[in-house]
């Protein structure tokens, strides 16, 4: 049986209706917001940061995994490595980085600021999903050629029970989604009269 890690109740943010959803382990909630509002200005992933600021304010055990940001000189002085990442950034224990990163095919000597935007953005989902049964994540950057490489290892998480909610462009919606414990929820912009 499936438990709810999250309820979103129906409202509205910047005259855009927020739908009602219910978010259950061993599921996933796809959001896709168009990436520009009636008045043709940038909407996409600002929307998306204010909707997990509000999701994160009702349930504060919700992270967002997004690519972690090294300062200049920290990354100048004491590069991190993806080991270290996994350790000292993301507090993953030495058995359970050593597994993610086999799991990823990834060097763990490797620079973490070598890495490509999607090994960044798959480091960080698979950490939180090591340490949370939910979290929030987002495709934006990701490219058309790695998007089905991130999904299945989403998918895989999902399968063992735990759950996310993913925010996505509006213009990359599937007309049918990959994978069958998907709900999609496509956010649309008040018609103006």
């Amino acid at each position: 049986m499936q438990k709810s890690t999250f309820h979103n109740e129906n409202f509205e943010i910047n005259g855009i209706q927020i739908p009602e959803f219910e978010l259950k382990s061993g599921s996933l909630i796809r959001i896709y917001i168009p990436n520009f509002n009636n008045e043709n200005k940038p909407l996409g992933f600002d929307l998306t940061i204010e909707l997990i600021k509000r999701f994160q304010n009702q349930k504060t055990n919700l992270p967002w995994a997004k690519n972690h940001q090294q300062n200049f000189f920290s990354s100048f002085l004491n590069p991190l490595t993806v080991h270290r990442y996994l350790i000292n950034t993301m507090k993953i224990d030495k058995v359970n980085s050593e597994v993610i990163i086999d799991e990823l095919k990834l060097n763990p000597n490797e620079k973490y600021e070598h890495l490509s935007f999607n090994n960044k953005k798959t480091l960080a989902i698979k950490a939180h999903f090591k340490k949370n049964d939910s979290i929030l994540l987002d495709y934006y950057g990701v490219s058309a050629s790695e998007i089905e490489i991130l999904e299945k290892i989403v998918n895989t998480e999902i399968n063992k029970g735990k759950s996310a909610i993913v925010f996505d462009n509006l213009q990359f919606a599937h007309e049918k989604e990959p994978y069958k414990n998907i709900k999609p929820i496509k956010i649309t912009l008040p018609t103006s009269d």
